[in-house]
């Protein structure tokens, strides 16, 4: 295993960047870092057993999980992704032979889109593959760790969800540069 180093910043990175916080910019280098690093060795596992983008995998395995047929919309809200995103990446799949599109039974206006059975033999090969890398990535901490490292995430997750619905504060100025 590499032994990796945390990212750090200059002791003086808060006269340099006032109201900045200098641990704050050192997590959020870290989380960004680990982020890259942990989606990258998703990416490089899943291509070994097919070449897909990782919202084409994520949009399989949303049908996969739901157990039936999906409109698109519902597949788009998973994946937090726009109406127009959905429908090039559904064109993908389908082209591939890895989703069909069908009527919605009750509604003309809809279509629901199901798995093909190539692509139920992907997710069912891809799905462990992805979770042995996470549990391998988390190997070196103790179940804790995890649990706390899981209720940060997620008040990160919220406090960035509250943030983005206000404007941008106006950080105060740069006051030397390097």
């Amino acid at each position: 295993m590499a032994d990796e180093v945390a990212i750090r910043v200059p002791a003086d990175f808060e006269e340099e960047f006032p109201g900045a916080s200098r641990s704050a910019a050192e997590a959020g280098a870290n989380l960004v870092r680990t982020s890259d690093a942990l989606l990258a060795e998703f990416g490089r596992r899943r291509r070994e057993i097919a070449d897909l983008s990782a919202s084409g995998f994520q949009a399989l395995a949303i049908l996969e999980g739901a157990g039936e047929p999906l409109p698109g919309h519902v597949i788009a809200e998973r994946l937090l992704v726009s109406s127009a995103s959905m429908t090039s990446l559904l064109d993908t799949l389908e082209g591939r032979g890895l989703v069909e599109r069908l009527a919605h039974p009750t509604d003309r206006r809809k279509v629901l889109v199901r798995l093909t059975d190539e692509a139920r033999g992907i997710v069912d090969r891809m799905l462990p593959t992805v979770h042995l890398a996470a549990t391998e990535a988390l190997a070196d901490l103790t179940e804790g760790q995890r649990e706390q490292l899981i209720t940060s995430l997620a008040v990160i997750r919220a406090r960035l969800a509250a943030m983005s619905g206000q404007p941008p504060p106006t950080p105060k100025s740069r006051r030397k540069r390097r």
